[in-house]
């Protein structure tokens, strides 16, 4: 949503991100920040603990002194953990309990007064059915749109991942259900990401690893050796998707409805296993060297698919040129632990270079992302 927020803005509509924490913490307690709670946030100051999911977020998402939005915009967004519940109210909200630490006070007066409640994923879209009947009520007037998800077909292996717990089993089923909530909620439209991603998909290279190159990677390790990887790939960051969801959005703004195109529909490869992809040296070379995001992603990608090779003196070589992504230094990090190569600290020097230069995401941003290189190159080493 911030990534649609900041594409709907550069048509020239004023928009606001925030970033909610699940839809249990509106439902317990809808419009309003529970006093008590709001006086211990005042006191001990725990903003850094919400990671963005403030309690206005979380209980109230719009406040009265804030201008009545002239359209609402949601996604399927993944909950927060733990959450924790108040034993007397029941009003539940998120912070990570590491504010306990800091401050001693609030651990007591939560451990006295709260439990922790761990949501069911099965029953994920009725939470947030009834989120959107309580926003509704609050909201009588203003249309809401909701963005749907983008299912996983076997052609967008390895694995899709997805940040929603239970989304791999649910998208099968849930596409009637979301569908729904425009017959049963006054006002409420949905984004189909399927039929949007599938116009996509029509007009370019068809292969998925074009529009999501990003792999995520769980290692198994047994005595320091690794026994085991499984690889998902990450389809919910598709960087040509902004602008097509934002145009979605001003046609809704400008006609009060969303209409698909004749190719804006589910392909029939979608249904068919995917294929994986391999790239010659060369090719490889011009992918790394390229500074795009995407082509690096993919080239370091395709590494996976062939695991008795070590291409680390490929990243060595074109060091220079690989963007700072948090994504992709995920994937190099897990390759490393693979074919952990000496060569690769060339790599980690001159990355940090230019990590270090990249200001755009914030301090907090490139702190860690430091701290990540510093972790590679200490295993190289």
């Amino acid at each position: 949503m911030d990534f649609l927020g900041r594409a709907v803005q550069s048509f020239g509509y004023p928009c606001t991100y925030r970033v909610l924490a699940s839809p249990l913490t509106y439902n317990s307690s809808p419009g309003i920040i529970p006093e008590e709670l709001a006086v211990m946030d005042a006191k001990f100051g725990l903003e850094k603990y919400y990671h963005d999911r403030n309690l206005l977020h979380q209980f109230q998402m719009i406040a009265s002194a804030d201008p009545e939005p002239q359209l609402i915009v949601m996604n399927l967004f993944h909950e927060n953990s733990p959450l924790f519940v108040n034993i007397a109210s029941n009003y539940i909200f998120f912070v990570n309990p590491e504010a306990w630490q800091e401050h001693p006070e609030f651990e007591a007066w939560m451990k006295d007064n709260f439990g922790m409640v761990q949501p069911n994923p099965g029953t994920y879209l009725k939470r947030y059915r009834e989120m959107l009947g309580h926003l509704r009520e609050r909201f009588p007037q203003v249309p809401i749109i909701v963005v749907s998800r983008l299912s996983h077909y076997p052609a967008f292996g390895p694995d899709p991942y997805s940040y929603l717990e239970g989304w791999s089993d649910l998208w099968r089923t849930a596409k009637p259900v979301i569908n729904s909530w425009a017959n049963e909620i006054e006002d409420l439209a949905v984004i189909d990401m399927d039929r949007v991603f599938g116009g996509i998909w029509a007009g370019s290279e068809k292969k998925i690893e074009v529009h999501c190159p990003f792999l995520k990677f769980k290692l198994t390790e047994e005595n320091d050796t690794i026994t085991g990887l499984h690889a998902s790939r990450d389809v919910e960051h598709i960087g040509s998707m902004w602008p097509v969801l934002a145009a979605k959005i001003e046609q809704f703004l400008k006609e009060g409805c969303i209409d698909y195109a004749a190719e804006e529909t589910v392909p029939d490869e979608w249904l068919r296993p995917w294929q994986p992809e391999k790239f010659d040296e060369n090719r490889l070379i011009e992918m790394l060297s390229s500074g795009a995001n995407y082509l690096c992603a993919r080239a370091i990608g395709s590494f996976f698919l062939d695991l008795a090779k070590d291409y680390t003196d490929l990243l060595a070589r074109t060091a220079e040129f690989t963007p700072v992504c948090h994504n992709t230094l995920h994937m190099i990090k897990t390759y490393s632990r693979i074919w952990p190569n000496p060569v690769l600290a060339h790599w980690c020097q001159v990355h940090r270079k230019a990590a270090d230069a990249f200001t755009a995401n914030g301090p907090l941003y490139t702190q860690d992302y430091l701290q990540r290189i510093d972790e590679i190159e200490r295993f190289v080493g």
